[in-house]
């Protein structure tokens, strides 16, 4: 297949990028920050020679009225809503500016169990008190499902004084929800809905595209996007894209100041505009031809018999984003764990995934992949089936055989990642730093937990600040930890398990 991006794809400077090289082009002396002076003396590696500060004609990105204004502009122009911010945070500062946007203190909101961390650090701060929508999960895969606007229905029917709604679309994994239908109840039912696309940047503002639609265009009021995770824009940089007139602007703005460094990096916010750029100039036709090169990757998938691919799902979602490849190894117990083959990968082909949880790995494509690259990963899984495979097909007689001891392990690897996951169903998130005293797992049966413990990546928390701890998931706990499977616990030294902090006073037992 002939790579047409490369021949399209037009290097011309963009518009914010052209206005940098003219003010360079004046030989200004930077009496200011940085201390580098945009001098090139460390190496041209780093953009020294766009590393501005907030001098007269370079804009203020907090209260911007000239170049970095037209550039958000142009961002909002072709996402066809009303406001973009570039964020120099992250997405985590687009969704904890977003979050204390749209809820006064103490508010009720609805919020996906599986949405990432930063989420939950804010409705801690903002001493929301949660419902939590929990999507499906699928037990063959370990991991959630779409958000059914049936459960969001009867969440909003339950709990009518909620103020927002809250959820993650497309997941890590690549699986998306239906955000219109979401967003109609949400609307019809008087609350605001944000939506956590961190991993789909490169979703359409138009419909019948290559990609599901952009949650902006089928009517969520706030997103948040990384344009760094599936377009071309720096690490850390991101934007939040708001329509409508359930929030207002001048509180988010005001918070993303409040959120957002106030020393805030041109090259990031440059690699934003020129992002925004690559959306202008080639859009739908390089989107068209990652979609053919992703087609012809899982029509030679369907080759391997040791591979099962998440995909393989997709009648039972809404919709998938067909960038991501997440998939598990079957019936070759060296690779049982995502960990195992993640390694495999790097050491023997070279090749570096995304993420490995429990049994699963994750592998990430962008818009400039290549028919060849993954043809490099198709002949890397193949070769990996013909030296581990092989022997145990000639005796099954059958590709893909898994024992019975195998499937007892995925079964208890999911049950364990699920039944740490099903939270009270409302919780007020205490204060992740309360005084309190460090138990074991099993002397904390009862208790109330005053940390988070996460499976990290992709930072969904398993437990939270404020929570009572079950048999269930202690034991839900100890299944993973006895799999290698690493967990965060938000209050220890990494490497550190096995112990959590709690409340001291026993009074909610």
């Amino acid at each position: 297949m002939k790579d047409i991006s490369k021949e399209r794809r037009n290097l011309s400077p963009s518009p914010l990028e052209k206005y940098f090289q003219h003010y360079n082009e004046k030989n200004l002396l930077p009496l200011h920050m940085p201390g580098h002076q945009r001098k090139t003396e460390m190496g041209i590696a780093l953009p020294y020679a766009y590393d501005y500060t907030e001098v007269e004609e370079l804009d203020n990105l907090h209260a911007p009225e000239g170049v970095l204004r037209e550039a958000m502009n142009r961002t909002a122009t072709y996402y066809g809503c009303s406001d973009c911010f570039y964020l120099v945070n992250g997405s985590s500062s687009g969704l904890q500016a977003g979050i204390f946007t749209l809820l006064e203190e103490g508010d009720e909101v609805v919020v996906a169990r599986n949405c990432h961390r930063s989420v939950f650090y804010a409705l801690s701060l903002r001493k929301a008190k949660i419902h939590f929508l929990l999507p499906e999960f699928w037990e063959d895969f370990s991991c959630f499902g779409s958000v059914s606007p049936k459960e969001v229905e009867r969440l909003l029917r339950e709990f009518p004084k909620s103020k927002a709604l809250i959820f993650t679309s497309p997941s890590y994994e690549g699986v998306v929800s239906d955000v219109e239908g979401i967003a109609k109840l949400c609307h019809e039912n008087g609350l605001s809905l944000l939506v956590d696309e961190a991993h789909g940047a490169h979703f359409s503002p138009k419909r019948g595209t290559s990609f599901p639609g952009s949650a902006i265009s089928l009517g969520a009021d706030l997103v948040v996007q990384s344009p760094h995770k599936t377009l071309c824009s720096l690490t850390q940089s991101a934007w939040i894209l708001g329509n409508g007139e359930k929030y207002s602007r001048e509180k988010l703005s005001f918070y993303l100041s409040v959120f957002q460094t106030t020393s805030p990096s041109y090259p990031l916010m440059l690699s934003l505009e020129k992002a925004t750029t690559l959306l202008e100039r080639e859009g739908e036709a390089l989107f068209s031809h990652w979609k053919e090169v992703m087609k012809g990757f899982r029509e030679q998938a369907r080759k391997l018999s040791y591979f099962s691919f998440l995909w393989e799902k997709e009648e039972a979602c809404f919709a998938m984003d067909f960038s991501k490849i997440f998939l598990r190894a079957l019936g070759i117990p060296e690779l049982r764990l995502g960990r195992d083959l993640a390694k495999l990968l790097r050491e023997d082909y070279g090749i570096e995934s995304e993420m490995h949880s429990g049994e699963n790995l994750l592998l990430m494509t962008g818009p400039f992949i290549s028919e060849e690259e993954l043809d490099r990963l198709f002949f890397a899984l193949k070769d990996i089936e013909r030296r581990f495979g092989e022997d145990r097909e000639k005796q099954s007689g059958e590709g893909r055989p898994e024992t019975i001891e195998q499937s007892l392990q995925s079964k208890l690897l999911s049950s364990a990642l699920y039944q740490i996951s099903v939270a009270d169903n409302t919780l007020q998130i205490s204060e992740g730093l309360k005084e309190g005293e460090e138990l074991s797992l099993r002397d904390g049966e009862g208790r109330i937990c005053l940390e988070y413990l996460s499976l990290y990546p992709p930072g969904i928390p398993l437990l939270f600040p404020g929570e009572k701890l079950t048999a269930e998931k202690i034991q839900g706990i100890e299944a993973l930890e006895k799999e290698g499977i690493e967990l965060q616990y938000s209050r220890h030294r990494q490497g550190e398990s096995g112990k959590l902090i709690f409340q001291k006073d026993k009074g909610n037992v």
